[in-house]
């Protein structure tokens, strides 16, 4: 899976401590995903903390837009 990271995600990711490999597991085993927009925005439980990643696939790239713990 190749990952690419929009300026805000690339420093919200790193503000919030985010791993790489949480985010490929939310993006590809999600809990819950829907379609906003053209935009994926998907959820994934850790432990007690849920996670989000909203990404957008473009010529065959995940596009990372944002991360957050909910």
């Amino acid at each position: 899976m190749k990952l690419k990271f929009t300026n805000h995600a690339q420093y919200r990711t790193g503000e919030r401590e985010v791993s790489i490999e949480d985010i490929k597991s939310t993006i590809s085993n999600p809990d819950f995903s829907e379609i906003l927009n053209g935009k994926v925005k998907c959820r994934k439980s850790f432990d007690e903390k849920t996670f989000v990643v909203v990404y957008l696939k473009s010529m065959g790239n995940f596009v990372v837009l944002t991360t957050y713990y909910l």
